[in-house]
């Protein structure tokens, strides 16, 4: 059996080529123009000035570390410098957001009750009716049995007064009738009830049941609305975005 020889194989390790000073600065300054352009979200959740610091902060960390502190300019220290005053006292949107979620999370329930209340009267309206119209029909109907049971009756008793026959007991439908016009009665005063309460709660009226919700919807959306006056304020302008990226850009572009 032949002794197999092993050969050693070199691990070659593939490191991605070192930019070079100038290819570092173009990069860098690239990188802050797009930044500068950077729009941002006005939805919670979105891309918000927070994100953009933190990107700036990170290549700017980045260059200077490649860059070496040798190499910083005294003028870009400066503006690096300025660059961070400015930005520290940028206020977090992230309890902002959170408050913002929150309270559409209530107005959400909020709203809910003031639909399940609509949906409620609504659907009683329609019930109603519906009895409404099923007691109108057995009314007529007991109306026109009614006059039939009377004919004949009559003729009953006229025949009996000629034959001498005894007297013909009547049938009362009168009193169906008359319980059928009292529910009908009783069912227009209750539709009419409904009706009231589901156009007060639309009209959003002060004797409403849900007033008080309405009331706190209002204070809701009020907030809400300042909140997200508050959330642009904190984003800061475009402009003033992309004045801060391109001082920072210029300094890094006259660094030697």
């Amino acid at each position: 059996m032949k002794n197999q020889s092993f050969h050693p194989h070199k691990i070659r390790i593939y490191e991605a080529p070192k930019l070079d000073f100038d290819q570092l600065k173009s990069r860098t300054i690239s990188t802050l123009d797009k930044l500068g352009q950077q729009r941002l979200s006005t939805e919670p959740g979105g891309y918000t000035l927070e994100n953009w610091v933190k990107g700036v902060n990170v290549l700017l960390d980045e260059f200077e570390e490649k860059a070496g502190t040798a190499r910083l300019s005294t003028e870009y220290l400066g503006r690096r410098r300025e660059l961070d005053a400015r930005l520290s006292g940028t206020m977090s949107v992230a309890q902002t957001d959170e408050e913002i979620v929150e309270l559409r999370k209530e107005m959400s329930q909020i709203e809910k009750k003031i639909e399940d209340g609509r949906s409620t009267a609504t659907l009683k309206i329609e019930e109603l009716k519906a009895e409404e119209a099923k007691c109108s029909n057995e009314l007529e109907q007991e109306r026109s049995r009614l006059a039939a049971v009377t004919k004949i009756q009559a003729a009953d008793s006229f025949f009996s007064r000629l034959f001498g026959r005894g007297k013909v007991q009547p049938t009362r439908p009168e009193s169906r009738i008359d319980e059928l016009q009292s529910r009908l009665s009783s069912l227009s005063t209750e539709i009419a009830e409904q009706k009231e309460l589901l156009k007060s709660i639309d009209a959003h009226a002060p004797g409403s049941k849900f007033a008080e919700d309405w009331a706190q919807l209002d204070s809701m959306e009020a907030r809400l609305r300042g909140l997200d006056d508050e959330r642009i304020t904190k984003n800061q302008s475009a402009k003033e975005r992309a004045e801060l990226a391109g001082l920072i850009a210029d300094a890094v572009s006259r660094i030697p």
